[in-house]
């Protein structure tokens, strides 16, 4: 008789039933160490000043956008950081921006204007500390990501187009431009 033994308590398993065996571990030692190792895993990335990035405005080619309604979420993997873009002066969001922080993707869901057609694209990408060491890089990172689909671009002309007919308000900003912010504010 070959004796079958699990690797984590040490046991027989010879006359376990197969259902109940992972190779010839316990079922319920293997999904025990599994358990034992996710909650030993690294603690994902926290970004405590999240929603400091409200009211950030930035361009994007010929279009100026603002992030507003910052927010932050908990689940059992991490922190979801989301925040919404506004066309500059608009009350219709063109984008929802969410960071998952358990592994670090960024997802973009672009709201088209009503003018167009195009059904709600969603664009990701996987980002690194450097993303979010300020929030310029930051909100670079997410207009390098909105150049990319030639789709996007069309809509930021057409928000562009439509930000020069409206009348211009006097600038906030004493240089007159928009641009990527240039606050020093450490996300995390």
């Amino acid at each position: 008789m070959k004796e079958y033994i699990c690797q984590y308590c040490g046991k027989s398993t010879f006359d376990v039933d197969i259902d109940y065996l992972v190779g010839y571990n316990h079922l319920s030692c293997d999904l025990e160490s599994q358990n034992k190792a996710f909650q030993k895993k690294k603690k994902p990335m926290e970004i405590k000043n999240w929603t400091k990035l409200n009211g950030q405005k930035f361009d994007v080619m010929v279009a100026s956008f603002v992030i507003m309604d910052t927010r932050i979420d908990t689940n059992v993997t991490g922190n979801i950081y989301s925040a919404w873009v506004y066309p500059y002066n608009d009350s219709e969001a063109f984008l929802r921006v969410t960071l998952f922080s358990n592994d670090m993707q960024l997802q973009i869901k672009v709201l088209p204007p009503g003018q167009f057609t195009t059904p709600p694209m969603d664009l990701t990408t996987t980002l690194t500390k450097v993303h979010l060491s300020n929030p310029s890089i930051f909100i670079q990172t997410i207009a390098e990501g909105l150049l990319d689909d030639p789709i996007v671009r069309n809509m930021i002309e057409f928000i562009g187009r439509k930000q020069d007919n409206r009348p211009k308000a006097k600038p906030s900003n004493p240089a007159g431009t928009y641009g990527f912010p240039t606050s020093s504010i450490n996300l995390w």
